[in-house]
């Protein structure tokens, strides 16, 4: 039996999800701004103690990578360390971008997942949904507001995610135009779409590491000038 743990905490809201042998089986979220650290634990053995599932049972866990918060990502990465002590439970790295997609009614229109990563710039990525899958059509990016909008076509569906921050402005552009979906009105449940992408990888060998080994996506880095690097799943 496989049961899949997800997490996100890249974001304001603390998600987590758990998947039985590729079944759904319940998730969880909390708006916990800048708390992330005092309930992570909590709210996993919450999770696992409803179900009926020891933190034994877990044989794999998919967490949200990033881009996103820089503190939240750490606050994932060293609970999901510590929570694989043992060396057997395998770890998916998944973007953040690819979670947020997931939250977007697109029908059949390319989605655009777009973050405030302050400072004027942007997170984003564009993902194609075909047959109710969705793919991969640009790189996670990091790039000025102007560049993102430029990006954009009239029939894109955008679901942007302020980080919790209130007075921010970056996709005040977007607000006459149709589907667009901020997850401050239409939450998404990034830890189910984590262990659900936990799932439908299972067998990929080559997309799983060991804990020690999975580490977070920035994007940003903090001793130089931005820069793009290419997609996790």
């Amino acid at each position: 039996m496989n049961w899949i743990l997800g997490i996100d905490t890249s974001s304001v809201a603390l998600c987590v999800g758990l998947f039985r042998d590729g079944q759904p089986i319940a998730s969880y979220s909390r708006m916990l701004k800048n708390s992330h650290a005092e309930h992570i634990a909590q709210a996993v053995s919450m999770l696992l103690d409803n179900n009926g599932v020891r933190a034994g049972d877990i044989s794999h866990v998919a967490i949200a990578a990033g881009p996103g918060s820089f503190t939240g990502l750490r606050i994932g990465f060293a609970f999901v360390k510590g929570f694989c002590l043992t060396g057997t439970v395998r770890v998916l790295p998944v973007s953040s971008l690819f979670v947020l997609a997931h939250g977007a009614d697109s029908g059949d229109r390319d989605v655009i997942a777009a973050i405030d990563a302050r400072r004027g710039e942007i997170f984003w990525a564009r993902f194609r949904r075909d047959a109710e899958a969705l793919t991969r059509e640009t790189p996670d990016t990091l790039g000025p507001a102007p560049e993102f909008r430029n990006a954009l076509t009239a029939g894109d569906t955008v679901i942007t995610d302020t980080m919790g921050y209130a007075q921010s402005t970056v996709f005040n552009f977007l607000a006459d135009r149709p589907n667009v979906f901020p997850v401050e009105r239409y939450p998404v449940q990034r830890g189910f779409i984590c262990a659900a992408q936990g799932a439908s990888l299972l067998t990929d060998g080559s997309s799983w590491k060991n804990a020690a080994d999975a580490m977070p996506e920035y994007l940003r880095s903090f001793s130089s000038p931005a820069t793009s690097k290419g997609p996790l799943q």
